[in-house]
């Protein structure tokens, strides 16, 4: 079987992470997004793959990190309509394809369990995972077994506590039915309507990034099964460093006296922190990212390069490629109990459990020395804030 991989369009619900920044290329743990997919599908034994793309960045990664073996197309258009239509003439053809989301980080036995129930039905598959919050996923209603009705982003609950996966099989003639209805969700429909198309259920760990926060919520699934710490042989650590694992600490990454890595946590190539930094739980200091001394960084990605100057605290935050920070900036985290939050992260604290959500740093932006924001803020590339919370 063959694999149609969407990686295109320009990601606009993950501003200010995606501002001038191909969103397929966003790092988590050290991978770019679109390989957990690329590699989820070759681990099930699928190795004829075609990647949508519509960044030239993202055609070149995968060209040098998979030369031959994986086929990149270029999308015309911005919709997920033309993304589905540039690869046409390559799959219309195909008694069945695999089409996944190239933005999705979940096991490898969810694409798996989706082939397995093909293989089974030897018809249409759609994945699903149960979640109670609709707004923002597109929505599967089952009975039986088998897809009734789906509905994209439903601005009324439906009798449904599935979402759509990101992850079908379908039919070669799907691509007529999108040409001819401007629809992916009316082709989808039109396929269910047959009464043929079966639910493939998904119940373990399962992200969409969508929003600048699912990048946090992905690294919990990342970490979920790091049991063990592994760290390379040439990485530089100070034996004043205290490292409690599991924690991963690539090749040349740096670590000064009296840090603290205390993990769950991911340490990239080239990185840097600082004498006296404390590396909590569930962060990634992604590759040539630099943590300044004595600052505190949790539940927090930094993108590569991404720069937090000394005595800095960064907590439920994203800091997007070669965005600074710079001394002693303050992000504030905690939200007011009755706000509500598309897909917020896990919620936080030791005695009482919060709502919480950082700050999300556009790349290549800078915040000046001294700067207190937060929580819920978003930094664009000219250094301008926007509250989450007044949308």
């Amino acid at each position: 079987m063959k694999a149609l991989v969407l990686a295109g369009g320009p990601g606009r619900r993950l501003f200010p992470i995606s501002e001038e920044f191909p969103k397929p290329l966003v790092r988590i743990a050290g991978k770019p997004l679109v390989d957990y997919v690329i590699d989820s599908l070759r681990a099930i034994g699928i190795h004829s793959i075609s990647v949508i793309v519509s960044n030239r960045e993202v055609a070149e990664h995968i060209i040098s990190s998979y030369g031959v073996e994986v086929d990149v197309i270029e999308q015309r258009g911005d919709s997920i309509e033309d993304a589905i239509l540039s690869a046409k003439n390559v799959f219309e053809h195909e008694k069945y394809f695999l089409m996944a989301y190239g933005d999705i980080i979940a096991p490898i036995e969810m694409y798996r369990i989706l082939l397995e129930t093909y293989n089974a039905s030897r018809l249409p598959v759609f994945s699903v995972v149960p979640l109670e919050e609709q707004e923002t996923y597109g929505v599967a209603v089952i009975r039986d077994g088998k897809i009734h009705k789906i509905y994209e982003k439903p601005l009324e609950k439906v009798e449904s506590v599935y979402v759509l996966a990101g992850a079908y099989i379908l039919p070669g003639e799907v691509f007529e039915l999108v040409d001819k209805q401007n629809s992916l969700t009316e082709a989808l429909n039109t396929l269910v309507s047959a009464g043929t198309v079966r639910a493939s259920l998904w119940t373990g760990d399962w992200v969409d990034i969508g929003y600048p926060w699912d990048i946090i919520s992905a690294i919990y699934v990342i970490f979920s099964n790091l049991k063990t710490s592994n760290i390379s042989t040439k990485a530089k650590i100070s034996p004043e460093a205290v490292i409690e694992g599991p924690v991963i600490i690539e090749e040349n990454a740096f670590i000064d006296h009296y840090a603290v890595i205390k993990g769950p946590a991911y340490i990239g190539r080239e990185a840097f922190i600082g004498k006296g930094a404390f590396i909590r739980e569930y962060s990634c200091v992604e590759e040539k990212a630099i943590v300044g001394a004595f600052c505190e960084i949790k539940r927090t990605s930094l993108q590569p390069e991404a720069t937090v100057g000394s005595y800095t605290l960064v907590t439920d935050s994203v800091l997007g490629s070669g965005a600074v920070l710079e001394a002693r900036v303050t992000i504030l985290n905690k939200l007011p109990e009755d706000v509500k939050i598309a897909r917020l992260p896990p919620l936080q604290g030791i005695l009482r459990r919060y709502k919480k959500l950082g700050a999300y740093v556009a790349p290549s932006s800078r915040v000046r020395a001294g700067s207190v924001i937060g929580p819920a803020i978003l930094v664009d590339r000219q250094g301008q804030l926007y509250d989450i919370l007044q949308k």
